[in-house]
């Protein structure tokens, strides 16, 4: 544990990992929580309202359920089939409708519970780097390496799936971890239910399969030379669990190439339309944006690790194992990259390398191992800043989206006043306007199209009702500050006056002249 290590930070490693498994879990549980819930309410995202995004789904479902009065059952089989007929995440849906049946559009409510998805995914992930005989201090590290930076609007953005499916897999490979150390065949199963919930929760996490199938295989032989005879014995003693994996990967990828085909899915593969060139275009940006923190440390602790050559050739299996997380999301996501959500699980396989693998290499030691340990710590810091950074501006814009609407329906409800809304091409963002200004009592909202430069209903039974621009009273739109903005709006707006809202700006029709 502490070869390498000067004196003053062995004996703290020491004194922190000393401590009894019953202290120690409930720090652990009480860091995370205050971490996570401190971050969410200092910064305001816990309380932030609608985003114009994929939190209009739980508008329309309590539509459905209350004004449409569909049942539970109707309104589940409703979501999960329509979009069997373009994804495969039917536990998604089922998820999300649950949660408008309980909370209704109450979205603080659902993002405490959002929360709390992330402290679980936390301690979990630390517990796994525990299970691999990581100290405690390495164990916090890596699970915030892997869930602290770009990724970590899926704190509390309620429409992103990664959140909910890191928890499962980190869940099910903790199970997995303490089946390997115990051969107790409840943890099997408790593994291979969280991982099959993985793995109909969100396509992308169906890939983490192999590298659970392959840990099996390195459990069983790491520390010997790898034989035929040895991989048949490692194979035969864990045969029903990588049996079960290997036919959940394999009917689910059957499903998804075959049945519902990968038509929809716009960041996956390879595409004859795209040049090599923009490949590289994209991961470039990408390599200078989002990864930007990853690709700079980790070249800087590759290359110290490297200099220990002769002991880096022997971890074969751990290059592997990275591989296999790494590797495949970087095809899914060939076409648009890795970027905010997307580079989970991503991450998990950069972290299990360079914090697992990198933290417990023997070799490393003096003041390679202090400089390696200082990117780490450098690395999470300067994630923790874009951590603090876009949860201010996530609060920023969902007051801004709220101040609108509240100020919207004082103007309107009760008349017969129209609104107008401009966000398209985000048609999540008039979505969200359909559904809120009708579970609030008025449904008078039109919305603008830019190309054919029309206003209609778009939305609802009377979807091909038009309007005329004359007829409108109030109209929202995106203003600069908004990362959703992409244009002015080809409307003459001399007779209106404007209300900046913060990231949207509402223009009211002045009152016509009674003399």
């Amino acid at each position: 544990m502490g070869k390498g290590v000067p004196g003053g930070a062995q004996r703290f490693l020491k004194k922190t990992d000393s401590i009894d498994k019953k202290r120690e879990a409930i720090f652990v549980w009480a860091f995370f929580a205050a971490l996570v819930y401190g971050v969410v309410i200092v910064t305001g995202t816990l309380t932030s309202g609608f985003h114009l995004v994929d939190d209009w789904e739980f508008a329309k479902y309590v539509d459905w359920m209350t004004l449409e009065h569909y049942s539970l059952w109707d309104c589940l089989r409703e979501a999960v089939g329509y979009d069997l007929t373009l994804r495969f995440r039917p536990l998604y849906y089922i998820n999300r409708v649950l949660m408008a049946y309980v909370f209704g559009i109450n979205l603080t409510a659902m993002s405490v519970v959002k929360a709390a998805e992330i402290v679980v995914t936390l301690v979990a992930l630390y517990y796994c780097a525990r299970q691999m005989k990581c100290h405690a201090v390495y164990a916090a590290l890596f699970s915030l390496t892997v869930m602290v930076g770009y990724q970590s609007p899926v704190w509390w953005k309620l429409g992103p799936q990664e959140s909910y499916d890191m928890m499962l897999f980190a869940v099910g490979f903790f199970f997995l971890l303490k089946w390997l150390s115990t051969d107790k065949r409840r943890y099997a199963l408790s593994s291979l239910g969280a991982f099959f919930l993985m793995s109909v929760y969100k396509e992308p996490f169906i890939l983490l399969l192999p590298f659970a199938g392959l840990y099996v295989l390195y459990d069983g032989m790491k520390g010997k030379r790898v034989t035929p005879a040895l991989l048949w014995e490692t194979i035969r003693k864990r045969f029903s669990y990588l049996l079960t994996i290997g036919i959940i990967f394999v009917v689910e990828m059957f499903l998804i190439l075959f049945v519902i085909g990968t038509n929809n899915y716009s960041y996956v593969g390879l595409d004859e339309s795209v040049t090599l060139d923009q490949y590289v275009q994209v991961w470039r940006a990408a390599a200078g944006n989002n990864l930007k923190w990853y690709v700079r440390f980790g070249v800087l602790m590759g290359l110290i690790l490297l200099t220990y050559w002769e002991h880096v050739k022997k971890l074969g299996w751990e290059i592997l194992l990275t591989a296999a997380v790494v590797l495949p999301q970087c095809v899914s996501y060939s076409k648009t990259a890795l970027e905010e959500r997307y580079i989970l699980p991503w991450v998990f396989g950069y972290a299990f390398f360079f914090v697992i693998v990198g933290c417990t290499f023997r070799p490393l030691s003096g003041k390679r191992r202090i400089a390696y340990m200082l990117c780490l710590l450098l690395m999470l810091a300067a994630h923790g800043r874009v951590t603090l950074r876009e949860a201010r501006y996530f609060t920023y814009r969902g007051e801004s989206i709220r101040t609108m609407l509240d100020a919207t329906l004082d103007l309107v409800q009760g008349t017969d006043k129209k609104v107008l809304s401009c966000f398209a091409p985000n048609a999540e963002g008039n979505k969200t306007m359909y559904y809120w200004f009708r579970l609030h009592g008025y449904d008078e909202v039109f919305y603008w199209e830019e190309d054919e430069n029309k206003i209609n209903r778009s939305y609802g039974p009377r979807e091909d009702e038009q309007a005329d621009f004359a007829d409108i009273d109030v109209v929202v739109m995106y203003n600069e500050e908004d990362r959703h903005w992409c244009y002015e709006p080809g409307l003459d707006l001399s007779d209106f006056t404007e209300k900046k809202c913060g990231t949207i700006t509402m223009y009211v029709r002045n009152a016509k002249s009674t003399s």
